[in-house]
């Protein structure tokens, strides 16, 4: 019938007595349910945040963003970052009871708020590079296209010298282009087909005999001269038994061929 009668939950409002000493045992819990002792008022709760208060009891509450500990009365921060699955990309960092994700020096925050994008100092139009900026990480460089070579100020390309880096393999002479080299020959020769050997003149076929004067009034540092220029000449032709033929007659006081066609 007592059961019947009484509140929810039964266990705290029920009480069989087995003898009359043991009524004073409740005598103090029905003076708190009656009344409605606040038992964070009346006693040294010791909670670090707050304390909430029961029929008969209390127990103690965290402010938000801390959790209790096992001893029910101190409280200590939540670190939302430790569970893992924050899902920042660089850096978690923890508040009370939430968490913010930052990112490291050279990036910015997306506004997802999680992940994080690499700040393009290229883009903000000073870097003064001559052909190419390349954005890295709190900050950029210079790069020069293919075929130039960066010079010292960091921001400027001059042509590579290919020649001086490569085994050209030309026959006369080697000129460096923008990435580039080709092969040049001397005045009077064509570049053959391989691009690095020199053709001599062997479209015409024909007998040359050079006569020089070879007395003491042309001096001899003059003699030098006609002679470099004679040589200058057969080294354009292709001189062999069915192409040209070169002689050389010299005369001064007499005449004296040197060597014969």
């Amino acid at each position: 019938s007592l059961r019947a009668m009484a509140s929810p939950p039964l266990e705290e409002h029920v009480f069989l007595v087995e003898s009359f000493e043991l009524i004073e045992q409740f005598g103090k819990q029905f003076q708190d349910k009656l009344c409605g002792a606040d038992m964070c008022v009346e006693r040294d709760h010791g909670c670090q945040h707050s304390c909430v208060s029961i029929p008969g009891s209390f127990y103690c509450e965290c402010n938000p963003g801390y959790r209790l500990n096992v001893d029910g009365k101190t409280c200590s921060p939540i670190d939302a970052c430790a569970d893992g699955r924050h899902g920042c990309e660089h850096q978690c960092v923890s508040t009370r009871g939430s968490y913010s994700c930052r990112c490291h020096a050279g990036y910015y925050l997306n506004q997802d708020k999680r992940t994080c994008t690499m700040i393009d100092y290229c883009s903000f139009g000073n870097h003064s590079c001559q052909h190419e900026c390349v954005s890295i990480p709190n900050g950029h460089y210079c790069r020069c296209r293919s075929g130039f070579t960066l010079q010292a100020d960091s921001k400027s390309c001059r042509a590579t010298d290919l020649c001086n880096g490569v085994d050209h393999g030309c026959e006369f002479k080697c000129v460096s282009a923008e990435g580039s080299y080709h092969c040049i020959c001397p005045e009077g020769q064509q570049l053959q087909a391989d691009g690095k050997m020199c053709n001599k003149c062997g479209a015409g076929h024909v007998d040359l005999v050079m006569v020089i004067d070879g007395s003491k009034s042309v001096r001899p540092q003059n003699f030098e001269l006609v002679k470099q220029f004679v040589n200058r000449i057969v080294d354009l032709l292709d001189v062999s038994p069915h192409g040209t033929q070169v002689g050389l007659v010299q005369y001064s006081s007499r005449v004296r061929t040197e060597f014969p066609l």
